[in-house]
């Protein structure tokens, strides 16, 4: 799982050890202004995507990739324990990351964004 940083500006999630040698990167900084919504749901699997990072369908995503929605960030492992951002001006038009506990972090990321 990746650790999720929550400031007044901005969320980073942070990538280590064998995490960031997969997704290519350490880690990802979302200003909280560019988020347009968060959401818990358990995330479908994606199958065909360009990418830069590691995947191994439907099991494992790790790194960025393009998809019909444009630009994306995933990384995930169990898609139940994910959440999802919406992105407006940002480099990614998504981000799916795989947290401890994503019902406390998408209610504190929901509240800082309105």
């Amino acid at each position: 799982m990746v650790e999720a940083k929550l400031g007044k500006e901005y969320v980073t999630f942070k990538l280590e050890g064998a995490q960031k040698f997969l997704a290519l990167k350490n880690r990802v900084r979302i200003p909280l202004k560019n988020i347009d919504s968060v959401s818990t749901e358990t995330v479908k699997p994606l199958w065909f995507a360009g990418k830069i990072g590691s995947h191994m369908p439907p099991i494992f995503w790790a790194g960025t990739f393009w998809t019909r929605e444009g630009k994306a960030f995933y990384y995930v492992r169990d898609r139940s324990k994910c959440i999802t951002l919406k992105l407006r001006n940002h480099e990614y038009s998504k981000a799916v990351v795989e947290v401890d506990d994503k019902e406390s972090i998408a209610s504190t990321l929901r509240r800082l964004i309105k």
